[in-house]
């Protein structure tokens, strides 16, 4: 159950796990975080040993801290 007062619904940022560990990307990024988040894994991706995964977290919170 969603409390009444959570408005914004649930909070999406994006994780991009790379070989030298991971990069959150969120709405400080730009008004498109996703963009960035795929440049910045198609540049970890170059490279013979260049590996990169986005990953698409979602953070809803059920009940706030009392």
């Amino acid at each position: 159950m969603l409390l009444a007062d959570n408005r914004k619904g649930p909070k999406v940022e994006f994780q991009v796990r790379y070989q030298g560990g991971r990069k959150q990307f969120d709405l400080l990024e730009g008004k498109d975080p996703e963009r960035h988040a795929r440049a910045f894994a198609e540049e970890q991706r170059k490279g013979p040993k260049g590996w990169a995964q986005i990953e698409e977290v979602t953070t809803r919170i059920i009940e706030k801290r009392r």
